[in-house]
């Protein structure tokens, strides 16, 4: 492991132990406020490591860093008989023990209050809230939300990173969303209503935006890999894609070029300004792990036209599969751009039900062929089985790009997922061939059927070693003031999003599979901690917020049960009974170990990518 990876993992280890030892802090200050005898403080979970005696406490450190824990005089059950001694938890009021089991959830709140106010004054990175990529057909796109747009505020909270676009769309209330944009050419923001919908894969309401790369073309270059071999380096800066559109943003124009996997022509620009021309070609690696055709669904089926759009005054309706553009098959994202600026009359191919119709159209510049691109959302041609054949595939070289499969093994396919997927599937598994009959079209406006075999073969994947930087600035409070009163709104405002956050999951407005577990929090932590000790911090401050949250919640052996429990003897005057206490204990264990599974499982799902 490398060193500073080791470094990040150390980090991440450290910080969120303190947090849950910060926690601890808060009832051991209570404790010690009220009078109570603490016989344990333990830095840490497990067997004792080393530690010391003074007064009635041990101090000691435990070898499971995460964490740590307090035990106090009389917190057990009383043995029937037994004199209490005056320093024991039982004997206090109830407004003192309150106070010693809401102590954790207040360090934690007052370790955030503290903590932001310092991170906001010395400056943290966040990610800058400019839109890439648009989801085709997505609320976003119907309201012409273009690639460079900068998202400045949703429902009238001002967006200081990228990640809260999201969070606040999501915590909204049903119905429509108002957003304060300015898009790349605006000289002035403009206000733009739209209605989330519910992402079922992403289990949350959604406007269909992600994240922009580094604007100056900023890159990640991995060590020894194509990019590096062919001069690239980590300081070099992407100037532009050579061979595609100039009109396309750099995301979109990396994903044009390296679609078939052919070599990459980049000018950059050195450290110095000084700019030059690479080429890469990419490195082909098979993943064994995983037997494959190669082959993925054609891009040809019109999902939305944009209102008033360019495509709509054309003809082209929802629904309609576009055969083809100028003479050019339609079946990859960009196909439509790619044929429509050849600057000759438009000339658009498209099956209509049971029809055939050409719809024509003027001559368009490049520009014109960006917008008439952008106005057409495209979704997989899945009924049809119509296939786009990836590079290096096992079946390429037997196939073609819009072939349309009739048939696997003698059954007539009908849906890609449902009838062509699982057969697929089971021929890899027992590394079979597959009879395929497809429909092939012929530049002549013929077509003929074929009889092919194919077998699985090891996923081919072609490694550029190279990526983009997330775009990413920081912020700095102006004044000690300003980072006080910042830090403030910011710890409220997660206190306030964690309940929000709650009360969608109960009403199905959120996916549960959002909740994670330790696994997820050192994941973010040590993705965090490679923007610095800052962002980390940062981090740590909503995670001690949330923990306070999750502790207040009045669930038995949480300390929001105790607190529950110290309501109800304060209301009826005196302690529930022994009875009811042990099994709201078994509840409660019951409750905190099956979630405990839960959001375990939702972190390997995760993590693992499933």
């Amino acid at each position: 492991m490398e060193l500073e990876s080791l470094s990040r993992m150390l980090q991440m280890v450290i910080g969120v132990g303190l947090v849950i030892f910060v926690h601890e802090l808060g009832h051991y200050l209570a404790a010690r406020l009220c009078k109570v005898r603490v016989e344990t403080f333990s830095l840490g979970f497990g067997p004792k490591l080393f530690g010391f005696v003074r007064g009635d406490t041990l101090y000691q450190v435990s070898l499971l860093p995460l964490g740590g824990y307090v035990r106090m005089a009389g917190e057990d059950s009383v043995e029937p008989g037994e004199k209490p001694r005056g320093d024991e938890l039982h004997t206090k009021s109830v407004g003192a023990r309150f106070f010693i089991y809401s102590g954790g959830v207040l360090m934690n709140v007052v370790f955030a209050a503290i903590v932001l106010p310092l991170v906001m004054f010395h400056g943290v990175a966040f990610s800058e809230p400019v839109v890439g990529a648009i989801a085709p057909g997505s609320p976003a796109w119907r309201a012409g939300v273009e690639p460079g747009t900068r998202i400045l505020e949703v429902n009238g909270v001002r967006i200081a990173s990228f990640e809260y676009i999201a969070q606040e769309i999501a915590l909204a209330p049903p119905g429509p969303c108002e957003l304060v944009l300015q898009g790349p050419k605006d000289s002035e923001p403009r206000r733009v209503s739209m209605t989330p919908e519910y992402d079922e894969r992403m289990g949350l309401s959604t406007v269909g935006v992600a994240p922009g790369a580094d604007r100056a073309g900023a890159i990640l270059v991995e060590p020894e890999s194509a990019a590096s071999k062919a001069g690239l380096a980590a300081t070099d800066r992407i100037v532009a894609v050579l061979g595609v559109p100039e009109q396309l943003g750099l995301d979109e124009a990396l994903d044009v070029a390296t679609r078939e996997g052919r070599a990459l022509r980049l000018r950059v620009a050195s450290q110095d300004g000084v700019e030059r021309e690479v080429s890469i070609e990419p490195e082909w690696r098979n993943d064994e792990s995983k037997r494959v055709l190669g082959l993925i669904p054609a891009l040809s089926i019109v999902r939305a036209v944009r209102d008033g759009g360019d495509a709509e005054k054309l003809g082209i309706a929802s629904g309609d599969r576009i055969v083809s553009v100028n003479g050019r098959r339609i079946l990859q994202r960009n196909d439509v751009l790619l044929a429509a600026r050849d600057g000759q009359p438009l000339e658009v191919k498209v099956e209509r039900g049971s029809e055939s119709l050409t719809l024509r159209g003027p001559a368009l510049d490049a520009a014109g062929a960006l917008r008439l691109s952008r106005d057409i959302a495209l979704s997989p041609n899945l009924s049809q089985c119509e296939v786009v054949v990836a590079p290096h595939a096992a079946a390429e070289g037997t196939l073609q790009s819009g072939d349309r499969l009739l048939s696997a093994n003698g059954v007539e396919l009908k849906d890609w997922e449902s009838d062509f997927l699982p057969l697929v599937q089971g021929v890899a598994a027992e590394q079979r061939s597959l009879t395929l009959k497809v429909r092939r079209d012929s530049a002549s406006g013929g077509s003929e059927v074929l009889e092919l075999q194919v077998t699985p073969g090891p996923q081919a994947i072609a490694e550029y070693g190279f990526g983009q930087r997330e775009a990413l600035y920081i912020y700095r409070a102006g004044s000690v003031g300003e980072a006080a009163a910042v830090g403030m709104q910011a710890t409220w405002k997660f206190l306030v999003d964690s309940w929000v956050m709650l009360k969608r999951m109960v009403l199905g407005q959120v996916s549960s599979k959002h909740m994670g577990g330790i696994i997820s929090i050192g994941v973010y932590a040590y993705s965090w901690a490679e923007l610095g000790l800052a962002k980390l911090f940062f981090f740590l401050c909503m995670l001690s917020v949330n923990l306070a949250f999750i502790n207040v919640l009045p669930v038995p052996l949480l300390d929001g049960g105790h607190l529950l429990f110290l309501v109800i003897e304060k209301i009826k005057g005196s302690p529930v009974s022994e009875r009811v206490h042990s099994y709201s204990q078994v509840v409660g264990m019951v409750l905190i170990l099956t979630l405990l599974v839960y959001v375990t499982y939702n972190d390997v799902m995760r993590v693992s990518g499933l």
